[in-house]
């Protein structure tokens, strides 16, 4: 079953915790997985495909946008609506509402930061999956 982390994000300036999800995507990269990344639209699509590709040399991360190169599928894909072309195993749901094939994943990791409205979006998914006995962590991290 897919196992939920939800991560409440503590900062004065409502900000998407770039680092964490970043770290996440390193981690899981490391470990073999394939990480899928949802995202609202195409233009945080791009935000994060430049974030990753701007990461220490050291670091490298190959991913790309859902759709950019057919003929390529890397470990990481990033997507603003489509589902992935991988089989991955993390997903980062960045979008405001949970994605219809969240289930294929072992990993999904959701986001609650923002203003009220985005909040309160973040809370109806943590209700979609713990009603649906979904099992969940719930962490509180920094901006």
């Amino acid at each position: 079953m897919t196992q939920i982390e939800f991560y409440s994000v503590e900062s004065e300036h409502n900000k998407l915790p770039l680092a964490h999800i970043t770290e996440v995507v390193k981690r899981g990269y490391r470990k073999g997985q394939k990480v899928f990344i949802h995202t609202e639209n195409k233009k945080l699509a791009e935000k994060i495909d430049e974030i990753l590709w701007t990461q220490d040399a050291k670091s490298f991360l190959p991913h790309q946008l859902v759709g950019e190169d057919e003929n390529t599928r890397p470990p990481i894909e990033i997507g603003f609506g489509q589902e992935p072309s991988i089989h991955p195993d993390i997903l980062i749901n960045l979008a405001s509402e949970v994605p219809l094939f969240f289930s294929q994943f072992n990993w999904v990791f959701e986001y609650a930061f923002g203003d009220d409205e985005n909040k309160e979006k973040a809370r109806n998914r943590f209700k979609f999956y713990r009603k649906r006995g979904y099992p969940l962590n719930h962490r509180k991290i920094s901006a």
